[in-house]
């Protein structure tokens, strides 16, 4: 893993762009393959950063794509401004990069966090987006059922991260200990790299970051989930290719999460990866380039 500075690590093929997008909020955007390419938008989730997608971005910019990984506010080399870090502003972001980079529209690819901020993206700015591939993510859609309601208590992990003052720590904890505690459970027996985690923390270490990580978690639990359970987005349809990869042994988000999806997208397909967890990105990178090939290809 590379050493975490101020500025991002090097990547053959890849140019570090930062976009100012005003009232403090700086997006980096790792930015390779030509510039007249289909513009494909991949968008991380926590704790990590566009460092994520880096196995895949040399294979799709040979492929003639133009691959473009931001980090969200708060994450990576973006700006981490004291905010509350609501997902309609950070999907804000992503329609603002697109338009300051001239791009669009995107195909968007998402995983974790990284999936209700594109979903917003895609239903708040329909014109910048022509396809969407989540994996091991969620979306803003709940089903109001008992069944739906049964699973809440697997959001239990992020009481510890979202607190004030104890949720910084923990998150910016040098020996990372409750990550390495979630991500097994999480990920189905399958744990990231030790040293993946320690760059990912690393990175959240630099002032102002473990702060803006605990407010993802706080504004969604305090402010966003009980306006996602009203219905804010229950009215939205979605009628472009949507396509989801999924391993179903990730332990918090469970394919009973994905039965809303067909009620508001004209155009799904889901696959289910058995065997398989949270971290599908690490844990089967050749099964993640293979769908996404599928998915540039045939939407």
């Amino acid at each position: 893993m590379p050493v975490v500075t101020d500025t991002p690590p090097d990547l053959p093929g890849v140019e570090h762009r930062f976009v100012d997008l005003g009232s403090g909020v700086t997006i980096h955007v790792a930015d390779a393959g030509p510039a007249d390419g289909q513009p494909v938008m991949f968008i991380h989730g926590f704790p990590q950063n566009w460092w994520e997608w880096r196995e895949l971005i040399a294979p799709l910019a040979a492929d003639g794509y133009r691959v473009l990984c931001p980090d969200l506010r708060g994450a990576g080399w973006s700006s981490a401004p004291r905010d509350r870090y609501l997902k309609n502003d950070m999907a804000d972001d992503l329609s603002a990069v697109c338009e300051r980079l001239g791009v669009g529209p995107v195909k968007l690819v998402a995983h974790d966090w990284g999936g209700p901020v594109a979903t917003i993206f895609m239903l708040r700015h329909p014109d910048k987006v022509a396809a969407f591939m989540g994996m091991n993510t969620a979306v803003p859609w709940l089903k109001h059922d008992r069944e739906a309601i049964l699973n809440f208590w697997r959001m239990w992990y992020q009481v510890p991260m979202m607190l004030p003052v104890i949720g910084p720590r923990v998150i910016a904890d040098r020996k990372a200990r409750y990550f390495n505690l979630l991500g097994p459970w999480v990920g189905g027996q399958f744990q990231t790299p030790p040293a993946d985690i320690a760059f990912y923390v690393d990175c959240m270490r630099r002032p102002g970051y473990a702060e803006a990580g605990s407010r993802w978690y706080r504004t969604f639990q305090r402010r966003e989930a009980i306006r996602w359970l009203r219905g804010e987005f229950d009215h939205h349809m979605v009628d472009i290719p949507v396509r989801w990869l999924h391993g179903t042994d990730d332990k918090v988000l469970t394919p009973e999460l994905l039965r809303v999806l067909p009620e508001h997208c004209s155009d799904f397909e889901l696959e289910l990866v058995p065997g398989v967890g949270h971290w599908i990105v690490e844990q089967c990178p050749d099964l993640v380039l293979d769908r996404l090939r599928t998915f540039l290809k045939t939407t």
